[in-house]
């Protein structure tokens, strides 16, 4: 296959996004859309599709596709699928998120249960364990004097208008009825995530003052809400949470939530935690909390398996993940690890009428070459505590065939020491035809801080790092000291650490594959997308010609800047050290910007002009700077991506991309 082909078929890839077992694990349903969308699209689209677990079952689309159909859940019967879908028009357009149920019957025909005509789209859902109601977040409907503004364009923008909160709606299956929850002394604040009680009569709600990113940092309210008419107003303000860190919240037994938050939780950069507490107010006594994981090891999902107690945590150790069971007597055990496969995060762990316990996950394999696809397994009580593992046995689905034509990586991990000593991980993928021996070589630090590289296949996105080695290269991924995977300690080291030992664990990995005769010195390239952009260009900046050619994407250059208009500044000023109004500002230290004398390597930026996270003058600020400050103002290129965002959405811009970036490589280490 041509690497045209190639990049053709990694823009035109699907994604498996949501997978969901029925009550009884008997079947699955999950979401799949395509990774971009091609730039005619008015919305994006999607569908759903359902399989069985029997031996040689596969799975078969329940919805045509010409909508964006997602966020499936099983009835309690089993007999029907709730979803989120805009299928019904609004002024000749899609019209906002609505709550649809569709009979898996012969036949059956999906049909609204919350209401067409509202013009606020329905955010999220939770079905109670009872199947009765289903918990929804909408925001308000808009009045008609803001109807007529809006139409008349008269719209500034008030910085905290809280008139787009989320807020908490019910809606009884049977007969369609909706009332809102109202939260008490918090009713207008954002609700962020919500869990239904084991009886189906309260709710746990975690609410925030403002939806934006930029009210992260601020405190998050965890209610408990009765849905019972009777008790209309009964609101139980049940503890405070100092900031948000992830909305994964279940209420698995009748006494105890379980919740993910920072194992220091006033900390920024810091490991995902799994917590159980009281489901009630208990003062906010630290005692009541009790913490799994997060010093050496890191949380990244859970699943609730509904038999009062227990939940299935997929937990990141090193570069690897595996599925524990644990409840809130801290009983803990390895129900699944893998075989060379690197799950996507997506997967859904329960119980059949026989006890045995059922995964159903999306996972790839670096090592086989093989792209993600749904696979499911069972294993009985008795092998699990005879130390047995559960296997992924069936393969569901095949979304991802045409890359059965792909040339062949080899995918390895490997261990190196950094210049103190420290132990770390590398992730590094070349062309199987190709000998380990003096190859041309790009360093490929991922993004985060707070993220990690694993030993999968990825085929699905225009900044990974298959693109490159099947263009040639030998791909290295370092996963550099703020990376998950290894505790608080190894991620608390991004704080107000940038440009120290994030790029000399970067760098070692690359001296180490000299040392051991795999990368050619006199052939090496640079390259990242956000906080491996801001590496590249923090790289190239301390280097100056060590690089033949980089790519910085969608990456940091000046730290101060960032933290006054990006839409997450508090956690980027904790990244950088300080704010930009600081008596002493640290963040210069780590910034690129202040080190583009003398950058010989030839930098090519690309950069959405709609990004959010990391606003487009970021990498404006580098080009300019190293047009008129490096010495090499020729060496240097840009390139704006209109109406994308800090990921790119379209089809033709990811195509771009890859092709600019792979053509910049060649132009110089070939």
């Amino acid at each position: 296959m041509s690497l045209d082909k190639v990049i053709t078929g990694i823009a035109s890839a699907s994604v498996i996004r949501q997978v969901v077992l029925s009550p009884s694990a008997t079947q699955v349903i999950y979401h799949l859309s395509p990774q971009y969308r091609l730039s005619s699209q008015s919305s994006d689209v999607s569908s759903l599709w359902i399989s069985d677990l029997s031996p040689g079952s596969k799975s078969r689309r329940l919805t045509s596709g010409e909508h964006n159909d997602a966020s499936p859940t099983w009835s309690t019967d089993e007999t029907e699928v709730y979803f989120l879908s805009d299928r019904h028009e609004q002024d000749g357009n899609p019209g906002p998120s609505a709550i649809y149920a569709l009979s898996l019957k012969a036949g059956g025909e999906a049909y609204a249960l919350s209401s067409t005509e509202n013009k606020s789209a329905v955010g999220e859902f939770w079905l109670s364990p009872d199947g009765r109601c289903i918990a929804y977040t909408a925001a308000r409907e808009p009045t008609e004097e803001e109807k007529r503004k809006e139409k008349e364009k008269d719209d500034p923008i008030i910085f905290g208008d809280r008139k787009g909160n989320a807020q908490l709606w019910l809606l009884n299956v049977a007969t369609q009825q909706v009332r809102r929850l109202p939260l008490g002394a918090k009713d207008s604040w954002h609700v962020l995530s919500v869990a239904w009680s084991p009886d189906s009569r309260d709710l746990m709600v975690m609410a925030q003052a403002h939806p934006s990113v930029e009210f992260r940092e601020s405190p998050v309210a965890m209610l408990r809400v009765s849905v019972l008419p009777t008790e209309a107003d009964k609101v139980e303000e049940v503890c405070t949470l100092p900031r948000m860190h992830s909305p994964m919240l279940l209420w698995p037994s009748p006494n105890e939530i379980a919740l993910v938050q920072s194992f220091i939780p006033e900390h920024l950069p810091s490991s995902a935690t799994l917590f159980f507490r009281p489901a009630s107010s208990q003062g906010e006594n630290q005692d009541l909390w009790k913490k799994y994981y997060g010093d050496v090891e890191d949380n990244l999902g859970l699943s609730d398996l509904r038999d009062g107690k227990t939940i299935a945590a997929a937990i990141a150790y090193g570069v690897q993940t595996r599925i524990d069971l644990i409840d809130s007597s801290g009983s803990k055990k390895a129900l699944w690890k893998p075989n060379d496969e690197a799950p996507t995060g997506v997967h859904d762990v329960k119980r059949n009428k026989n006890g045995e316990y059922v995964i159903a996950m999306v996972v790839s394999s670096g090592p086989r070459c093989e792209p993600a696809e749904l696979w499911a397994g069972l294993l009985s009580v008795e092998k699990l505590e005879d130390g047995a593992l559960l296997k992924l046995t069936e393969k569901l689905s095949s979304h991802n065939s045409w890359a059965d034509e792909l040339p062949r990586l080899i995918t390895e991990v490997v261990t190196y020491k950094a210049q103190d000593g420290t132990s770390l991980e590398g992730v590094i993928t070349w062309l199987k035809d190709k000998e380990k021996k003096a190859l041309p070589t790009v360093l490929f630090p991922h993004g985060g801080p707070y993220y990690r590289d694993t030993p999968s296949f990825n085929i699905e996105y225009y900044w990974g790092r298959e693109i490159l080695a099947f263009a040639g290269y030998l791909v290295l991924c370092p996963q550099y000291r703020g990376s998950m995977g290894r505790g608080h300690d190894f991620a608390r080291c991004a704080h107000a650490q940038m440009g120290t030992h994030d790029w000399t664990d970067c760098y070692d990995l690359l001296q180490h594959a000299i040392s051991q005769g795999w990368a050619d010195k006199d052939k090496l390239g640079l390259a990242g997308w956000s906080q491996g952009g801001f590496l590249t260009a923090w790289g190239v900046s301390q280097t100056k010609d060590l690089f033949k050619a980089a790519m910085m994407g969608s990456g940091i250059s000046d730290w101060g800047a960032l933290a006054i208009e990006c839409e997450e500044p508090d956690f980027l000023a904790d990244l950088a050290g300080s704010w930009p109004w600081s008596e002493t500002r640290v963040d210069h230290k780590g910034s690129p910007i202040v080190h583009v004398k003398g950058v010989k390597t030839p930098v090519l930026i690309l950069h959405g002009q709609e990004d959010p996270c990391v606003p487009v003058a970021q990498g404006i600020g580098f080009h300019r700077g190293l047009r008129r400050a490096s010495g090499y103002p020729d060496n240097h290129q840009l390139v704006i991506y209109p109406r994308e965002g800090h990921m790119f959405t379209e089809q033709k811009h990811a195509e771009d991309a890859m092709r600019r970036m792979i053509e910049h490589m060649d132009a110089y280490l070939k």
